[in-house]
């Protein structure tokens, strides 16, 4: 930033002694011009992201001459970042234009023509090479010149052959780029030899340039209140001395595009936790099922949406929230358009002021977007897309001016510039879930179409966002619409929906491939600031021959996910103007954040005092009651087996140490596990359930044990050593603690049976 700064201020002072040397004859004869420039909004993830467009009105200056060639000036533009605006050919062509006097545009200038400089009535084949453009100028009108028609394609020419070099009257010009300053700095573009013609003081000159995109993401965001700026400024050069007041303008505003993604306070379900024992979405983990998105069992208030649900416990949502009104966009305006100025169906319908979601899912191809200045709210620009012979002319969207453009279908063609594809962008706005520590041995499944709705809206009637939920149908609540597609894995790659993303209304889900689960935004309110919940559901098939079973998940491994925008790069070549890289382009998304794991089945029980000393002994069981009557009874449990740990806590033998912990056998289901403190004896049924090594004789204290399936409870009883319940002495039998989710003295994390405790 400072490199710019500072080349800035050399700019500026160079103008200035310019402009003190300039003989008088030539100051007499100048063109005065005043800027007008509406800055943008672009999004701080950006790589590029359109800017303004940087217009500027001249008067003054003596009009060509009837019949004489239009003097030429150089245009160049400078940024305070790189400019990314996409290169079109032979890495020098750009897609940065410049339009003179505003052709295509409601009112006066309606019927006039646009016009490229390359284009067949406006060859570029002089002695400047493409690009660059000869005009002659118009035939006086009552013995005056005419320099309001110099680029009016429908005004006559002087000259001897149409089509030749020199005959033609074009009005647009592309941008080529300039030197880089230093090394990977590109903030330069040029237009070469653009023909000027002076417009006295009987018209007005009007110069646009368009189609400047920018890196934003080198700018940031400002951590104070002071706005983060990408500012412009234009230098002319040539024949025709052209004064530009007030040349350095901001051209736009930096702000987040994506301010949170996120799976915490602001959503339903955070990191969940689900059991390695239980099976989780088995049908659909086995491809027999479809699945459905509906109930959101853990999420507070959410339940019973459409009357759906998943075979599992959980699912977590993840929320993508719309930075500021404009930074989710379509790909072109016929994503929004059904009648206006286009014969494919779209994704809108019309309504006074603008554009409301009609419940679609088309794709359709772009339509013509060639009015100056019109604001289309869409990721691409000014363009004239060749993808048919003669694209159907767009008037401005609605809500900008009711009068019409009547295009003469002259679409923007060049053999040798590419400016066929000047302003198109690649796709509209992506967001990206990128998932990492995904556990082995599961699945995870998105649904192929989601709903936008406002920010505005409460929860209790517009959350979550898939079909079939309460916010498909509240009125007024769906603003927008974002599909599921197949891309490489940078997020980038032609649209290509799932075949379930057909049908707007399907609740089924689809299985993320490679970790990345892309949506494209097919359409999007300008006027709303937008968000989105995007339920994960995970799938897997428990194997109860093993604890862990195998196939499944490692335990304690958390799944994570990092929301953004997409396509997103991490090289260098992303900042710099491209011809390969889609457009727009950004950043990697966010910090990853956790999603949900996968945890040990376990049960937890403490017994707080046990003792194998001064002649007392104790006795523990541990009932493995997961072989429950079931579906019967609707008890619910589901049969599993574990091993039991047990953990020491007081003193050893002899006033040391506690002992070290000891490990069960396997405990089937149905079975009890017995164990004696004093000589680790004991059995699980018939077998024999510890190594003799398990006697803690001499301990004292208490004991935690783990036991490897959800539903355990436990037992123990303190007794004279040899004595038997009826023998004289001290005892005393209790029933352990469960010390899991839901019991009083709630010490884990687990979800374990807590019936009497």
């Amino acid at each position: 930033m400072a490199d710019f700064r500072r080349w800035f201020f050399a700019f500026a002072m160079v103008a200035l002694l310019a402009g003190l040397t300039i003989p008088a004859n030539a100051q007499s004869s100048a063109v005065t011009c005043n800027t007008n420039v509406v800055p943008t909004t672009v999004r701080a993830e950006a790589y590029a992201d359109f800017v303004g467009d940087y217009v500027f009105s001249c008067s003054g200056g003596a009009p060509t001459t009837p019949g004489s060639i239009v003097p030429q000036i150089n245009i160049t533009v400078f940024l305070t970042t790189n400019i990314t605006s996409k290169l079109t050919a032979g890495g020098l062509f750009n897609e940065a234009l410049l339009i003179i006097d505003e052709p295509n545009t409601p009112g006066a200038n309606s019927g006039r023509p646009i016009l490229n400089c390359g284009a067949t009535a406006a060859p570029d084949s002089g002695p400047s090479g493409p690009g660059v453009c000869a005009i002659t100028a118009p035939a006086a009108i009552a013995g005056v010149p005419n320099p309001a028609g110099t680029y009016d394609p429908g005004v006559a020419n002087t000259c001897a052959v149409a089509g030749t070099y020199g005959c033609g009257r074009p009005n647009i010009f592309q941008g080529r780029l300039g030197v880089a300053q230093n090394t990977g700095q590109n903030n330069i573009v040029v237009f070469a030899g653009v023909p000027f013609d002076p417009p006295g003081t009987l018209t007005t000159r009007t110069v646009r340039i368009t189609n400047i995109r920018a890196d934003a993401e080198f700018t940031g965001v400002s951590s104070t209140f002071t706005q983060s700026q990408i500012q412009m400024n234009v230098s002319i050069s040539g024949t025709t001395f052209v004064t530009i007041n007030n040349s350095q303008q901001i051209v736009a505003l930096v702000q987040r595009g994506l301010i949170s993604v996120n799976s915490g306070a602001n959503a339903f379900v955070s990191n969940l936790g689900f059991l390695q024992c239980n099976t989780e979405n088995g049908p659909l983990f086995n491809g027999t099922s479809s699945g459905v998105i509906g109930t959101i069992k853990n999420g507070a208030g959410l339940g019973g949406f459409g009357g759906l649900a998943f075979t599992g416990s959980n699912t977590p949502i993840v929320r993508f929230q719309e930075g500021f009104n404009t930074a989710w966009k379509t790909k072109n305006i016929s994503f929004l358009q059904t009648t206006n100025g286009t014969s494919t169906a779209g994704n809108g319908s019309l309504s006074t002021g603008g554009y409301v979601y009609a419940g679609t899912v088309n794709y359709p191809p772009d339509n013509a977007q060639n009015v100056p200045g019109a604001n289309y709210n869409t990721e691409s620009g000014f363009e004239w897309n060749s993808s048919t012979p003669v694209p159907a002319p767009t008037n401005p969207p609605n809500s900008t001016s009711s009068q019409t453009v009547q295009s003469q279908g002259v679409p923007l063609s060049s053999a040798t510039t590419g400016i066929s594809n000047a302003g198109s962008a690649n796709q509209g706005t992506r967001l990206a879930l990128s998932f990492s520590n995904v556990p082995t041995g599961s699945s995870i499944f998105v649904a192929p179409v989601l709903f936008l709705y406002r920010q505005s809206a409460t929860s209790s009637t517009c959350s979550p966002s898939f079909p079939g939920s309460a916010c498909a149908t509240v009125a007024g609540g769906v603003s927008g619409v974002m599909v599921l597609t197949t891309t490489d894995a940078n997020g980038a790659g032609a649209f290509s929906p799932p075949t379930l993303a057909s049908t707007p209304t399907s609740t089924a889900v689809v299985q993320v491939s490679n970790n990345l689960a892309v949506y494209e935004v097919l359409f999007s309110d300008p006027n709303s600031l937008e968000q989105v919940d995007i339920p994960v559901v995970v799938a897997y098939v428990s194997n109860l021959t093993a604890n862990p079973p195998v196939g499944l998940p490692v335990t304690g491994q958390i799944s994570q996910v990092a929301g953004g925008f997409a396509p997103f790069y991490t090289t260098s070549a992303a900042r710099q103007p491209s011809s390969t890289l889609p457009v727009p382009r950004f950043i990697p998304g966010n910090t990853p954040l956790n999603l949900f794991s996968v945890v040990k089945c376990a049960c937890d029980i403490l017994f707080p005092f046990v003792a194998s000393v001064g002649g007392f002994d104790t006795g523990i069981a541990i009932s493995n009651t997961s072989l429950d009557p079931g579906a019967t009874f609707g008890f619910g449990a589901t049969p599993q087996q574990g091993a039991v740990q047990f953990w020491f806590y007081g003193v050893g033998a002899n006033g040391g140490a506690p002992p070290a912990s000891v490990t069960s056998n396997i405990v089937p289901a149905g079975q009890v596990l017995t164990y004696v403190l004093s000589n680790g004896g004991g059995s699980i049924g018939t077998n024999p359930n510890f190594p003799s090594s398990a006697a803690v004789p001499g301990f004292t204290g208490y004991v935690i044990a783990q036991a490897g399936f959800q539903w355990c409870h436990g037992f123990a009883f303190i007794q004279p050593v040899g004595g038997g319940p009826t023998a004289s002495g001290v005892s005393e039998g209790y029933l352990g603690i469960i010390i899991d989710g839901g019991a009083a003295l709630n010490r884990t994390s687990q979800a374990a049976e807590i019936k009497a405790h």
